[in-house]
């Protein structure tokens, strides 16, 4: 999230991200390093801080954040593999990929020619921004694998009540 307000509105941005933060919050951001594990609340109280004082707070910057971080952690062999892969598959491969970053929750991943759903269960939060970013985030996924015509749609939210989040994409 650092490199991408970095890369899109400079350092000052960033400082003044830091500085909307608790104290507690901003230290422990500060102190971050690319490889480690991190609270997920912390992720997720960083990405709503990021659109409040860069957007205005509805959401509506987390899916080009989301898209950023999607070419960042997918590089070079990653997107190779995604080019030859369905698109499906490559979510339901994303399901191992996802202990990368998380040890909280898993996906069930169910494919049917040019369509997939995705249902993430046991995540420790449940939270609308996150559901965006994962949505995007899949759209972007899909995008790697050469897919057109996306659509990723979000009908089951954890945040809404729901008992899982389930997303459901289709492509041509």
């Amino acid at each position: 999230m650092r490199g991408y307000v970095l890369s899109t509105y400079g350092p000052e941005a960033w400082e003044n991200v830091v500085r909307s933060l608790s104290k507690e919050d901003a230290q422990a951001v500060l102190e971050l390093t690319s490889v480690g594990w991190y609270d997920v609340d912390l992720q997720l109280r960083l990405l709503r801080a990021i659109d409040r004082v860069l957007g205005t707070g509805d959401l509506r910057l987390i899916p080009s954040m989301a898209r950023y971080e999607a070419e960042k952690d997918l590089t070079g062999a990653h997107r190779l593999f995604a080019r030859m892969a369905n698109p499906g598959y490559l979510l339901e491969k994303s399901g191992d990929y996802w202990r990368r970053f998380y040890d909280t929750g898993r996906w069930e991943v169910a494919r049917s020619g040019d369509s997939a759903t995705g249902t993430l269960l046991d995540f420790a939060v449940a939270d609308k921004a996150f559901c965006f970013y994962l949505g995007s985030y899949i759209q972007r996924m899909f995008q790697f694998a050469g897919a057109k015509h996306i659509s990723v749609d979000h009908p089951k939210c954890r945040a809404n009540g729901d008992r899982v989040c389930l997303f459901a994409g289709s492509w041509k």
